[in-house]
């Protein structure tokens, strides 16, 4: 008996499992299509993060880009506006530098007819002083008169030249010397030396010692002197070659005019 029940408990265990079998079945593909649709679901939310960390990279390259730009456009901004700056002083500039132009222009025509007349009055002063280095002093005449001809010289370095002539002849009237030369008197004419005191005497000594004499610049001509002035004369040669040292000499010398 009691074997036989348990036969049938057997037997209703086996026909249990038999009817809960397909329910089990269903219940784990319910299972694994959730696994499945989780997986699915966290595969698509990294995806997505992934999507978006690309995404916010990309975006803070663009915002870093921006800032770069805008520090560029900054810095042209102020790159510009020195330039504009630069572009107005240039051009104030150059305005400047075309009525100094126009000024340079004006000032040459009239500096041109002053230096001729310079020249030209530098010569008659010649003619007029008394007549020491006149070789010399024509010769600088010839070369002024040439220079103002000449348009390779600049305005500037024509009258420095023309300058430069006449403080020559002031410093004529501030020193003495001695040089040789030929006298010509009459139609006699022969080795001397003269002797020039500032512009105010000119003397001369035959070479020999014999002669001598001053030009007399009332009446254009030379005039022998006694022998009264012959050791003035020669210690006057002296101290211009600088042979004695300065002393007071004894010199016909024209009387100065009276103050008009």
């Amino acid at each position: 008996m009691m074997r036989h029940c348990a036969k049938r408990v057997v037997a209703c265990l086996v026909v249990l499992s038999g009817a809960m079998l397909p329910g089990l079945t269903t219940l784990a593909d319910k299972t694994d299509r959730i696994i499945e649709g989780e997986q699915a679901n966290t595969k698509s939310a990294v995806q997505s993060q992934d999507r978006v960390n690309t995404i916010a990279d990309k975006t803070q390259q663009l915002f870093q880009d921006y800032q770069l730009e805008l520090k560029r456009i900054e810095d042209l901004t102020s790159y510009n506006t020195q330039l504009t700056q630069q572009i107005r002083r240039q051009q104030q500039s150059m305005l400047e530098t075309e009525k100094s132009i126009d000024d340079v222009a004006i000032i040459e025509r009239q500096v041109t007819p002053l230096m001729e007349r310079m020249v030209k009055s530098l010569e008659t002063f010649i003619k007029l002083d008394v007549p020491f280095l006149l070789e010399e002093r024509y010769e600088r005449i010839a070369f002024l008169k040439h220079t103002l001809a000449r348009a390779d010289v600049t305005i500037a370095e024509k009258f420095r030249q023309v300058m430069e002539a006449y403080n020559v002849e002031m410093d004529y009237g501030n020193t003495i010397e001695s040089y040789r030369g030929t006298l010509k008197i009459g139609e006699n004419a022969r080795e001397v030396e003269f002797l020039r005191v500032g512009r105010i005497g000119l003397l001369y000594q035959s070479l020999d010692g014999s002669d001598i004499g001053a030009w007399n610049n009332e009446t254009r001509d030379w005039q022998e002197l006694g022998g009264r002035y012959a050791r003035d004369i020669r210690l006057g040669l002296k101290v211009a070659k600088k042979q004695a040292a300065p002393e007071l000499l004894t010199l016909p010398m024209p009387a100065p005019e009276p103050a008009s």
